[in-house]
């Protein structure tokens, strides 16, 4: 079992890394569990057996994040009578984390929260970091807050039970990481990839607690985006949202930030940015792990004025620019300040 603490902003996050994490999970007051709909009947056992005050479900779908969710949850906490000092417990993959999440900083302005990723894309990305949120209007997570669980509870036994595509997802995020900020991890998984693939725990523990490092380091730096640190996290994300916004959503996140990732070190050495060679090792990677290279292999392809309308939404974009993380070389990064005008066009090109 590994345990990782970080202070962010006036939160100290503890995190619970290994098979059996769950274990650790002793709260005070009354709890609230609300689990994603895919969950197995063994692990919805096991959720009663914690002795929750209620249980509710959701789609694990992205179409679950919206207004409507949020408010017939909320409905129900305000029939239990929760208190600000009681818990609500996210179960589940990233759509669970982001409702929940948002929930919990809403109700009586903030209610304690712990989250238990039963994805690999929960627990190296979703999970983490205080940004949670719900889809308005076409555009993903238009509607969110900052705000930090208390504990994260990363169960491996979880993984046991996921599909490999659903796996190799949160492998995109993983890469995401090595590719700009850590070099031991991105040498990690290419030494290691088969064992990776095949569910190695010692590999996958490895992987995810550098993962979760990686994150809560940056996120204690720059917990709001207010300096611009934390854009790094964003890396392959602006062209990742507008491929899933494209497809109505159809296309699964990591699938989509893996070819995210693609165009975006293409954009960076186009704009001389990223040294000769960061494309080929970040396509050498991501195709290591069986991870999409190009907008084809999704069956998507770019509309101009789609593409500049979800340009124009982008959280990222300041007038008529918006902040890039581009890769410089594996384990390195820069931030940069592109035009939306130009920037449409690069994104159009590498999605067509």
């Amino acid at each position: 079992m590994r345990v990782i603490t970080e202070k962010v902003g006036d939160e100290t996050i503890t995190v619970y890394i290994g098979r059996g994490a769950l274990k650790e999970l002793s709260l005070e007051g009354k709890k609230v569990v609300i689990y994603g709909s895919g969950l197995t009947n063994d692990v919805r056992n096991y959720l009663h057996g914690l002795q929750p005050n209620t249980l509710l479900e959701i789609d694990d779908g992205e179409r679950s994040k919206n207004l409507q969710t949020v408010l017939s949850i909320i409905d129900k906490l305000i029939e239990l009578n929760l208190s600000r000092r009681d818990t609500l417990i996210a179960v589940g993959g990233g759509t669970v984390t982001d409702v929940v999440g948002f929930i919990a900083s809403i109700y009586k302005r903030g209610i304690n929260l712990t989250n238990v990723p039963t994805t690999l894309l929960g627990m190296v990305d979703a999970s983490l970091g205080g940004k949670n949120g719900i889809d308005y209007r076409g555009i993903k997570n238009l509607i969110g807050t900052f705000y930090q669980p208390k504990l994260v509870l990363e169960d491996l036994r979880f993984l046991d039970s996921l599909e490999q595509k659903n796996f190799r997802q949160g492998l995109a995020e993983v890469i995401k990481y090595g590719i700009t900020l850590n070099k031991r991890l991105y040498d990690y998984l290419s030494n290691n990839s088969e064992r990776i693939l095949q569910r190695d725990e010692e590999a996958v523990e490895e992987i995810i607690a550098s993962s979760v490092e990686s994150k809560l380091q940056i996120v204690s730096s720059d917990e709001r985006e207010r300096i611009g640190i934390r854009s790094v996290l964003n890396f392959g994300h602006t062209v990742g949202h507008v491929i899933e916004s494209l497809s109505g959503f159809s296309i699964h996140h990591g699938m989509a930030v893996a070819v995210g990732m693609v165009c975006e070190a293409e954009i960076s050495e186009e704009l001389g940015i990223g040294e000769e060679g960061v494309v080929e090792d970040t396509e050498w990677i991501l195709s290591l792990f069986g991870l999409p290279l190009t907008a084809s292999e999704l069956n998507i392809k770019g509309d101009p004025n789609e593409i500049s309308l979800l340009l124009s939404m982008d959280k990222k974009g300041y007038g008529d620019k918006i902040s890039l993380p581009l890769p410089v070389r594996i384990g390195s990064w820069k931030r940069v300040e592109v035009e939306k005008s130009w920037l449409e066009k690069a994104i159009f090109q590498c999605l067509t």
